[in-house]
């Protein structure tokens, strides 16, 4: 049964290296009354190294911070980032995702559009936005406008609801601003809080669908490797002398904290240490903490407890994670890489377990490949939203066979192929062979001489 949004497909051109159309498909083509999305909540997506598993992962996370935050596009820095990872063929950032929400008896398809281009100043700024709806159980494909804006100025709104008063606010809440921010973001900040709790809310189609799109954003979690966040890298080459840098450290952590907000996040994620919590949630944070221990109890059978080492500023308090074992406590900055990836995932793959949306970037990274395949079948049994994640563990395909649509093979070109069961072929043996079309893994042994400074003879 699905109770939160649910992503049908998503499609994206301009990140990074992907200088073609990329789209992964998570549900069948045929959306019938009887939904069984449970069978489809699982995708890894498998390439060699440089094929844009990354730039995709990346991707959803730029869409999330465009959906809620009004301010995303004015931040220096995320702009000196956007130029970096745009696609320079291209020049442009397109993404597209169709999902699915259930309201009532009926489900709705929705499709979502956004474009981002450099302006007349070379500002990365929004170009196309667009969200079309229909019922989702309807055998026309065609789908109706809730809004269209090109350049800043809305083409067209929601026609049913043309002359009603949200729709005069909108068009009033917005002007001179869809250049810069999305319609979502701006709904969230200047209008749903003026028609949420009455009848003029209650009422529109156009509030209730521009809210979906809000909550689909919200249930939107992305997770990146430390070494795809390239925001410290951003920051610091956008200082003009780079000797300064030593008196400059003070500056970049603020800039970093002030300016920087790639996470706009509603999920619980924890920090080996500064995790800040404000009094009034202390108690809920504690069973957050429960949770991760029996998490990391799993991995670990020595792990005794977790304590939190607290200290108090002023209306917060700083936590951080001490690690107890039979004989001794270490802080949980400690622990291994693998322990320290699980502390920062468990808020993820809870969101996950829960009914969010949730995008991993490798998931493999640091994790045993029998820990792996386990969690992955507890998801796909159990896990009541989506999980999408990036990998080069083979070991899990034939976890992942299991179900539909759950696996996908992107080429060096950047084209998108999907496993299809094949009799009792396995995918894994298929792929290390080389089998899998767009996966050709022509590489010997004998490729490496010469590599590292050796001709391979003897001496």
């Amino acid at each position: 049964m699905m109770e939160n949004a649910y992503l049908v497909s998503y499609s994206v051109k301009g990140i990074k290296n992907i200088d073609t159309l990329v789209t992964l498909s998570f549900y069948k083509k045929t959306i019938e009354k009887d939904l069984d999305v449970q069978n489809y909540n699982i995708k890894g997506i498998y390439g060699v190294n440089g094929s844009g598993k990354s730039g995709i992962i990346m991707s959803v996370k730029i869409l999330k911070n465009l959906i809620w935050d009004s301010s995303y596009l004015n931040n220096p820095i995320i702009q000196k980032n956007l130029e970096e990872i745009v696609n320079k063929r291209t020049k442009e950032l397109f993404i597209q995702l169709d999902y699915l929400m259930k309201m009532g008896k009926t489900v709705e398809y929705f499709r979502y559009e956004i474009t981002l281009s450099k302006d007349e100043n070379e500002k990365y700024v929004i170009s196309h936005e667009q969200l079309l709806s229909r019922n989702a159980f309807s055998k026309k494909e065609e789908m109706e406008t809730i809004f269209r804006i090109s350049n800043g100025e809305i083409i067209s709104l929601y026609e049913k609801e043309k002359e009603n008063e949200i729709s005069k606010t909108v068009y009033q809440k917005t002007m001179n601003l869809l250049s810069s921010s999305t319609m979502s973001s701006l709904f969230v900040e200047k209008i749903f809080k003026m028609f949420y709790d009455n009848d003029q809310g209650k009422n529109s189609l156009l509030f209730f669908k521009l809210a979906i799109l809000c909550f689909l954003g919200k249930n939107l979690h992305v997770y990146m490797d430390e070494s795809d966040n390239h925001r410290e890298y951003v920051v610091r080459n956008s200082i003009e002398h780079p000797e300064d840098l030593k008196k400059y450290n003070t500056e970049i952590n603020l800039m970093i904290n002030r300016l920087w907000k790639p996470n706009n996040d509603f999920r619980e994620v924890l920090s080996v240490s500064g995790n800040v919590v404000n009094k009034s949630m202390y108690q809920h944070f504690e069973k957050i903490v429960d949770g991760l221990f029996e998490f990391l109890h799993i991995f670990k059978p020595d792990l005794k407890k977790i304590e939190i080492e607290k200290k108090e500023n002023k209306d917060v308090f700083i936590c951080d994670l001490i690690m107890v074992y039979d004989s001794y406590k270490i802080h949980a900055e400690f622990e291994s890489t693998g322990i320290k990836k699980l502390i920062r995932l468990f808020g993820y793959l809870k969101e996950m377990v829960q009914g969010g949306i949730v995008f991993i970037d490798e998931l493999d990274s640091n994790l045993h490949d029998v820990y792996l395949c386990a969690l992955l079948e507890y998801l796909m049994e159990y896990g009541e939203g989506q999980l999408c994640f990036t990998t080069h563990n083979v070991g899990p395909m034939d976890v992942l066979k299991q179900r539909k649509k759950s696996i996908d093979f992107l080429s060096e070109d950047h084209k998108i192929y999907s496993w299809r069961k094949n009799g009792n072929y396995s995918p894994s043996k298929l792929y290390r062979s080389g089998m899998i079309e767009g996966s050709p893994f022509n590489i010997d042994s004998i490729d490496f001489i010469g590599a590292f400074g050796l001709d391979g003879e003897d001496e």
